[in-house]
């Protein structure tokens, strides 16, 4: 009976550590759809009304509600203090990987700062980066999130299994 009961607790464990593998690509892969989907909505604005780049942070933040905007809205209050990187983001910002939030701080300090076709043309060239990243983190995540998941089912039966 013990090891029945220490068995099911082990495929638990393991299973549980499978499906926080598989949330940390979901989170990445949304992260860069979002990433992406900001860039756009920045090109738009700057080409469009010349809008300031704190304006257009605000806004963006204003409509949409991810785990994206939610670092975007730490690095914007940052910024605004002259404050260049910070770890103090929100709890569920944890699984994002510290390189794209480092990618986007520096994308963003250098926005802003040039005149406006230079703007759009850098703005171009990071949301054809940001593109290719974020279909890398959706493959990524389909093929190896959802197989950590699987697998560590597998492995928590298969343990399982032995110990009965």
């Amino acid at each position: 009976m013990f090891k029945l009961i220490l068995g099911g607790t082990i495929c638990i464990v393991v299973s549980f550590i499978g499906l926080v593998i598989k949330r940390k690509y979901k989170v990445n892969a949304d992260f860069m759809t979002a990433y992406v989907d900001f860039v756009g909505y920045a090109k738009t604005e700057i080409s469009n009304n010349k809008t300031p780049v704190f304006t257009i942070i605000d806004s963006y933040i204003a409509r949409e509600n991810n785990i994206f905007t939610k670092v975007l809205g730490v690095i914007n209050n940052n910024l605004k203090k002259d404050i260049v990187d910070s770890e103090s983001y929100p709890k569920e910002c944890a699984l994002v990987d510290k390189k794209r939030i480092k990618a986007l701080i520096s994308d963003i300090e250098s926005v802003g700062k040039y005149d406006s076709v230079t703007e759009i043309n850098k703005l171009k060239s990071i949301e054809e980066r940001s593109l290719k990243d974020a279909q890398k983190a959706t493959e990524k995540y389909k093929k190896d999130g959802v197989m950590a998941f699987k697998l560590s089912v597998a492995i928590g039966i298969a343990i399982m299994i032995i110990l009965c």
